[in-house]
């Protein structure tokens, strides 16, 4: 846990911004973060943060001292991607504790700040085939385990079964409403522009599967029709699809094939392609 002299944070915006430095973190949005909320309202982190500060405390100032904090729960997730066997996509939330103590002693009144990581981590699984149905209204192909206030449990063929709180679900729905998984993902970071070529690779192949001769995107010629609508398949909107390849044009090749077409929109979306020199280095490759 790391001390700082004086207060640093008067609100959870200020702690936010704080844990957000501290961990190099700072790509991530406020949404974001608040997706993960649930998961610091537990009775064993707020105890674990009573014994953190009064350890700190009287470590610090002696065990006659008195004290009064405000506390901040910050939670971070980490993305990862893997891809062997049934491909997922991985959250680690670990969450963060961001408190200003304001101490009283004999010889005089003094206030610090402790940040450091809280708990342990928490681990949200999303298979493709999973987040696949989600997208395409489809989850009723998989039978509901266990449900509770807080967590649902789906039984998923050929893998573990899948296990994600509810308040996650409904504002992922909620967010998926209105924007793409890539547009989700992006939210995250630099980070999320990691995975999201990943994500969005496995989710066409998912939405181009059944068809009548299924060609690999990595095999298949792209054209602007096929690539709005495998952009369409991700949960983008018709409109802001067309939106997306119309920016991406002036940076497609003829000879790319669509999945090429597909990371290419999807870099010029996360990472803001404007320039002559990243036209000709895109044309060069």
């Amino acid at each position: 846990m790391k001390l700082i002299s004086g207060e640093q944070a008067a609100n959870q915006q200020e702690a936010t911004k704080l844990v957000l430095r501290e961990t190099g973190a700072e790509g991530l949005s406020d949404e974001i973060i608040a997706m993960f909320g649930s998961i610091t309202k537990t009775e064993t982190i707020s105890s674990e943060a009573e014994k953190i500060i009064s350890s700190t405390v009287r470590n610090k100032y002696g065990n006659k001292s008195f004290w009064r904090a405000e506390r901040w729960f910050i939670p971070i997730p980490t993305l990862h991607f893997d891809g062997k066997d049934i491909p997922r996509l991985i959250i680690d939330i670990q969450v963060y504790l961001v408190t200003t103590v304001n101490v009283s002693t004999k010889q005089g009144r003094y206030s610090i700040t402790l940040i450091g990581a809280i708990g342990k981590p928490e681990t949200l699984v999303i298979p493709m085939i999973f987040l696949h149905a989600f997208l395409e209204k489809d989850m009723g192909r998989f039978a509901v385990i266990a449900r509770d206030a807080v967590i649902t449990q789906w039984d998923l063929p050929g893998t573990k079964p899948v296990s994600l709180p509810n308040d996650f679900i409904e504002k992922l729905a909620a967010k998926l409403k209105w924007q793409s998984v890539v547009d989700w993902l992006l939210e995250f970071g630099h980070q999320g522009r990691y995975v999201a070529p990943l994500v969005a690779g496995y989710l066409i192949g998912l939405a181009f599967q059944g068809t009548a001769t299924p060609v690999p995107v990595n095999q298949q010629p792209w054209t602007y029709d096929e690539l709005v609508k495998a952009l369409e398949s991700m949960a983008y909107h018709h409109n802001e699809a067309v939106a997306a390849v119309n920016k991406a044009l002036p940076y497609l090749r003829a000879d790319m094939t669509l999945q090429e077409a597909i990371l290419v929109v999807f870099k010029v979306a996360g990472n803001g392609l404007n320039s002559q020199s990243n036209k000709e280095a895109n044309n060069n490759g």
